[in-house]
């Protein structure tokens, strides 16, 4: 039977906008508006509005009449909109001014004959008399609300969830004493989504609660309501709780005395001791929040316990729309971070033989509107929704694995889930501020979103390097083989996301295929930039079709694009600073990313325009200032390191005839830091001494390594800063009669794999005419895989294998053939 949802307290029950809405005012609003709406029983009827009063009255307003309320999201478009119009087939939908555009198109769009209501138009009048301050639910097997899932795997479908469903958690709310009449609620949430219309509307307005409602979500907007109306209950979802950890954490880490208190509090385990010492913290945060709930999607438990130590308590949720949402929820007085908590009362889980969670209970949806198939998949005979998640149970703690169907299964057999590795992945480093994990070509692929921001500020050049090495490749280092990130995207926007932040994962696929395609289904669907009209975007286009094959657009990024590295990007500022006779400053051409800035960036600054073709020669014949290291510490490192390759590592050279006694540029394969101390005992007497190394500036940032290049005849380059400068450098060591050694992977093998050449070699090669020596070697990786710190013992094979003369070679040949004299060799071992 129907009972009596709402009664007035004689209280204030909602705040907005600075006004205060008392429990009466919502039910005379609520009683007026069943007078407007005129349904009949069952009738449905669409509230497409933001988070404000009149949604409140408006929902009630509805049971009032005995109709459905359908909550639907106030950010859809037209078309979104006319899929649930379509489908739901509503006779009134309320909404106010800031969507009554959007209402009006999508029921032109359905066909329909839909009446609107405007909340922001309807007052009760002052004459008009309410029979009983009280709203009555419906009964409970009636509907108690339609509402659409977000869609993370296609097109959204209606939940109907009965008024039993609902009144099942909020039930299980008041039984596990979540919150009292005393509390006041900060909702931040959309009303259309199930947690909060369940946590913050539905149980909030049935027990008394206060709810605070705010307009902006700004964080000046929520840390001046938290202040302002003492909140002591914040619902969200992770993202939210993400974000103000990170702000948190950055100040904290920033100040050596708070760094050390907190990790005096994390030893400690006092709560008390951490509200003293972080005072100001819970100051910021109004002084009066007994706890965060979190829900939506998992929250990483590193984020929790980090709360913790400041000595806010956070409690985490799991469930569904179809679930009315909650399934499981961690007490007060019992968060066991890592898991989602236990089972709400009334409600049974178990796992089923696959890991999928199984839940059976009063919060189990009755169907899905208009899907029998759908709904007989979900439900199965004996009552068991089936979740979707795979799950496990200990000690009644249930702990959320992933998504059934966001699983990688690859073709070994191996399960991997993508959010593990992401979150792993991403607290690393805060240059990341997105990323996905997707299995592409039978191994794991990251799509990183970076911080563009913060990487301008860094001035990194090299951003696929920089992520690749810095970043990713910390991650790969103790990862198992079929774990580690194997190639990795750079994406320019955010990626697509339900309105509760959670990933739409089956996009990921579209997104990759785009980038494959060099971005033309994206450009295809804008209209044409005044841009490509100019002489600066047409002179930049014929240059760039010509040097890589690549049609460019204005917005188009020269790294992330059109794949342009840094020996590349040299050439483009070479070619610009000829074509139209100015100089680029360095400090500058770092922000210069974007086709669009780079043309105005030349419309700034030309003084004359004379289209030339470039060339590296060019390039190199500009004089250099640099000192070449001293040599007087080789002689004791090829000591030093002879017995041990010899008697330790097993090192056997073959070919040391082919070697030239005149000027080469010598290349080899990069295994391990064994290689090159092996390729020095190639070198005897001068051309030990006249035999340079080119080496990665950041592995030899500690003083005893930094002297050790100065002494060793180590030239050392920064990929994100003077990368002409080394090449420069190493034009000028060639032309002196000197050797120069080097491994133009740029990086040691991950995975014992030969990698990609850098072109860095080629081009020294083909403009000095010089040429190549090519070594291989075999065995190092063995010994010493990357994150290594001590090698084991091994056969290590080191072989002088030919040499690349540049004379009539392209740079791209020069390479390519260099590489597979490697490839070649190393095929038949």
């Amino acid at each position: 039977m129907a009972i009596k949802f709402v009664t007035d307290f004689n209280k204030e029950a909602v705040f907005y906008k600075n006004k205060e809405y008392t429990y009466k005012d919502l039910i005379r609003e609520a009683k007026y508006i069943s007078k407007v709406l005129g349904i009949e029983k069952g009738e449905k009827v669409v509230n497409f509005m933001e988070n404000r009063p009149e949604f409140i009255c408006s929902f009630f307003g509805i049971w009032n009449s005995k109709g459905v309320p359908i909550n639907i999201d106030a950010g859809y478009t037209a078309e979104e909109l006319e899929y649930i119009l379509t489908d739901a087939d509503p006779k009134v939908i309320m909404t106010s001014n800031k969507n009554l555009k959007v209402v009006e198109e999508a029921i032109k769009l359905s066909g329909k004959n839909i009446r609107i209501i405007n909340c922001d138009e309807i007052k009760s009048p002052e004459d008009f008399e309410v029979d009983e301050y009280v709203i009555y639910s419906p009964e409970p097997e009636d509907i108690g609300v339609l509402l659409y899932t977000s869609g993370t795997t296609g097109k959204p479908k209606g939940v109907v969830l009965t008024f039993d469903n609902l009144m099942s958690n909020v039930d299980a709310i008041i039984e596990i004493k979540m919150a009292t009449p005393k509390d006041r609620l900060l909702a931040l949430l959309p009303y259309h989504h199930v947690l909060p219309l369940s946590i913050n509307l539905l149980m909030a307005i049935h027990i008394g609660t206060l709810v605070v409602l705010i307009d902006e979500l700004s964080a000046s907007a929520i840390l001046g309501a938290l202040q302002k109306y003492k909140i002591t209950i914040v619902v969200g979802v992770p993202r939210l709780w993400e974000m103000i950890h990170k702000g948190l954490m950055e100040k904290i880490k920033s100040s050596k005395i708070a760094n050390l208190l907190f990790e005096l509090c994390k030893k400690v385990k006092s709560v008390t001791l951490s509200k003293i010492v972080f005072k100001k913290v819970h100051q910021a945060l109004g002084g009066n929040i007994r706890y965060l709930v979190s829900g939506g999607a998992k929250l990483d438990p590193n984020i929790m316990d980090d709360f913790k130590v400041l000595g806010i308590k956070v409690l985490e949720g799991y469930g569904l729309t179809e679930t009315s949402p909650i399934i499981a929820f961690t007490r007060p007085d019992d968060v066991c971070i890592g898991t989602v908590g236990k089972t709400i009362p009334g409600v049974e889980v178990k796992i089923a033989e696959d890991g999928e969670l199984l839940v059976k209970g009063r919060n189990v949806l009755k169907e899905y509107y208009n899907k029998p198939e759908a709904t007989k998949e979900a439900k199965d005979e004996n009552g068991w929704f089936h979740t979707g998640d795979l799950g496990k149970i200990e000690n009644g703690y249930i702990t959320i694995i992933g998504r059934k169907k966001e699983m990688i299964v690859l073709s070994n057999g191996k399960n991997i889930n993508p959010i593990d590795i992401e979150n792993e992945i991403a607290k690393g480093s805060d240059l990341i501020k997105e990323i996905a994990v997707v299995e592409h070509n039978n191994h794991l692929l990251a799509l990183v979103y970076p911080d563009f921001k913060l990487i301008k500020e860094r001035s990194i050049t090299n951003i696929t390097e920089t992520l690749k090495w810095d970043i990713i490749d910390s991650y790969n280092i103790n990862a198992p083989a079929y774990r580690k990130i194997l190639e990795i995207k750079i994406v320019k926007d955010e990626f697509p996301k339900t309105k509760l932040g959670k990933l739409r994962r089956f996009m990921l696929k579209d997104i990759l295929k785009n980038l494959e395609d060099g971005g033309e289904n994206a450009h295809k669907e804008r209209p044409e930039d005044p841009e490509t009209k100019t002489r600066e975007f047409q002179t930049l286009a014929q240059y760039i079709k010509e040097e890589k094959g690549e049609n460019i657009y204005p917005d188009s990024h020269i790294e992330i694009d059109l794949g342009l590295d840094s020996l590349d990007i040299i050439q483009l500022n070479s070619f610009i600073e000829k074509t139209f006779g100015f100089k680029i400053k360095e400090e500058e051409a770092i922000d210069l990313k974007v086709i669009k800035d780079i043309c105005e960036y030349i419309r700034k600054n030309s003084k004359e325009y004379h289209l030339e073709k470039i060339n590296w020669s060019e390039i190199l014949k500009e004089s250099i200032d640099y000192p070449l290291p001293s040599s007087n510490m080789i002689w004791l490192t090829k000591i030093f390191f002879a017995p041990i390759l010899k008697f330790y590592l097993g090192l056997k050279i073959k070919g040391i005839e082919k070697l030239s006694k005149e000027p080469r540029i010598i290349i080899c394969n990069h295994e391990s830091f064994i290689d090159a101390f092996a390729v020095q005992r190639l070198f005897k007497g001068d051309m030990l001494k006249n035999t340079y190394y080119f080496a990665i500036k950041k592995h030899f940032d500690k003083a005893g390594l930094r002297f050790m290049a100065n002494h060793g005849n180590i030239i050392l380059m920064d990929i994100n800063e003077n990368l002409k400068e080394s090449l420069q450098i190493s034009a000028e060591v060639l032309k002196e009669g000197k050797n120069l050694v080097i491994f133009p992977e740029g990086a040691r093998t991950r995975d014992g794999k030969l990698q990609d050449f850098k072109k860095f070699f080629g081009i020294l090669s083909k403009e000095l005419n010089i040429p190549v020596t090519v070594l291989g070697i075999d065995g190092a990786y063995e010994s010493m895989p990357f994150g290594s710190i001590f090698p084991r013992p091994a056969k290590i094979k080191l072989e002088v294998l030919g040499e690349v003369n540049p004379s009539g070679l392209s740079v791209e040949e020069i390479v390519n053939n260099s590489k597979e004299i490697i490839r070649v060799w190393k095929s038949g071992k």
